[in-house]
């Protein structure tokens, strides 16, 4: 093909039964438990619905590339009897799953919303993996008593190639402890108050980063990890694995979204780890990301 592409690759965690090691082997990476793929899911950049942001409210950024900020919710493993839990989380369906688990792609709307955070796409009602607007709208929102909320600075390591990356295989600690991508563990730097709940890592949290790139075509991006993913280029939803499932690989044609040599552009990422026993990341990218210094944190 002669058109460039940025691929994003998803390895997402083995759910539900499995054995308790703590990493999922993204393409490449020989970790435990990664074998069998997924679908290969295509996504059409200039063919999705809903149209994107503008690229002028992208803002300014700062640092070097590479060097971003993360932000971490770590929430606690669901509880009928405590109405500080989420039941989005550690509750998983009774039924609907698949040889890849609870793949659930109506969780979200096609572009980002005013607050910079993803839209719940059912208000009313529910999904599979999901259990109304109320529970999805914490994830991504500092709620107290319910999550507790962690900036933690978070860098790609310049290769020689040009390229940025981080591997939580090798990466280690303080936010890939024995491999796994677990940045809240007890014990760590940045451990929190509801701590592993009994686990062997804290398992129960999402991931927020908002960063900024000037699109000069041809660039690349790729990434591995779980549960749920959902990225938008331009405000616009190019990238949606929601649900709880394994390894699933999806790829975008960056240069048939649209956008214009030499203009700076969103780019915003959202995950959540929602069920045991794995966890891991791995990006590679030869985007010069930097901070988003005009979404504020909250």
């Amino acid at each position: 093909m002669t058109s460039k592409v940025i691929t994003l690759a998803i390895a997402l965690v083995a759910v539900g039964c499995g054995n308790n090691s703590d990493v999922v082997g993204g393409g490449g990476n020989n970790g435990k438990g990664g074998g069998g793929g997924g679908p290969v899911i295509t996504i059409g950049g200039a063919s999705g619905n809903g149209g994107g942001g503008n690229a002028g409210t992208s803002g300014t950024s700062t640092g070097q590339s590479g060097q971003l900020t993360m932000v971490v919710r770590d929430f606690k493993f669901y509880d009928a009897n405590d109405a500080t839990t989420d039941a989005d989380f550690e509750n998983v369906p009774t039924a609907g799953s698949t040889a890849n688990g609870w793949d659930d792609k109506d969780i979200v709307t096609d572009t980002l919303g005013s607050d910079f955070k993803p839209v719940y796409k059912n208000a009313g009602s529910t999904t599979l993996t999901t259990h109304g607007q109320d529970t999805f709208n914490k994830w991504y929102n500092t709620i107290d008593g319910t999550n507790i909320m962690q900036e933690i600075p978070f860098t790609l390591t310049a290769n020689p190639d040009g390229t940025f990356k981080y591997d939580s295989l090798s990466a280690g600690p303080p936010l890939s402890p024995g491999g796994g991508f677990f940045p809240i563990d007890d014990g760590s730097k940045y451990a929190t108050a509801f701590g592993n709940q009994g686990k062997n890592h804290n398992f129960s949290f999402t991931v927020e980063i908002h960063t900024v790139f000037t699109y000069n075509g041809g660039e690349t991006f790729s990434f591995s990890g779980d549960d749920d993913v959902f990225v938008y280029i331009n405000n616009k939803l190019v990238i949606n694995l929601g649900g709880i499932h394994v390894r699933e690989v999806a790829s975008v044609p960056i240069d048939s979204l649209g956008l214009t040599k030499g203009t700076q552009y969103p780019l915003d990422f959202f995950s959540a780890e929602r069920h045991v026993t794995q966890s891991n990341l791995l990006i590679t990218t030869s985007l010069g990301l930097t901070i988003n210094t005009s979404i504020p944190i909250q």
